[in-house]
Formats: C-alpha cells, structure tokens, sequence
C-alpha cells in the first residue's frame, strides 16, 4: 500500500494511476486519509455500476411488487407473445 497528498495527486495523476495497477494508493489531505485509488476491471466496474445503481433497483423493485401482486408468467406463454408483438 501506498500514500500520497492531494498535491502529489495533482501533479503526479499518471504515476499514481500507474501505481494503483500493482497496488492501492491511499491519497491523504492534511494527513488524514480521505481515498482510495485502486485498479478495477472492465468486469468489476460493469458489477459496481450494476450494484450502484438506483435506477435498476427502483425498476427491480417495481417489478418484484408487480410479481407479488399478479403472479408470474410462464417462460413460454413471454415467449409466445415476443414472438406475436415481432411478428
């Protein structure tokens, strides 16, 4: 694990970038710390976005009410109607 200032963040953004790749980098303002830069994987990112988003959790959540209230729907009868609505 790593540190550096704000200051070093500013003018050293590319090497601390760099850095990160390898190993977290603990930026610290006033010597206190304050973040963490760390690698992330094109995959990792897509599963933060996922994880982070409201608005899929507000669609998720729409839906699992609806499915409380009405039921489900069998996978071949969805399918039927795609079919029909592309037809």
């Amino acid at each position: 694990m790593k540190f550096a200032n704000v200051r070093e963040l500013k003018n050293k953004t590319s090497e601390i970038l760099r850095t990160a790749e390898k190993e977290t980098v603990i930026i610290t303002s006033k010597g206190k710390p304050r973040a963490m830069v760390t690698a992330i994987s094109e995959e990792d990112f897509e599963d933060y976005l996922l994880e982070n988003s409201s608005g899929l959790h507000d669609v998720l959540a729409e839906a699992l009410a609806e499915y409380y209230v009405g039921g489900g729907v069998a996978l071949d009868d969805y399918l039927a109607k795609r079919k029909k609505r592309r037809g």
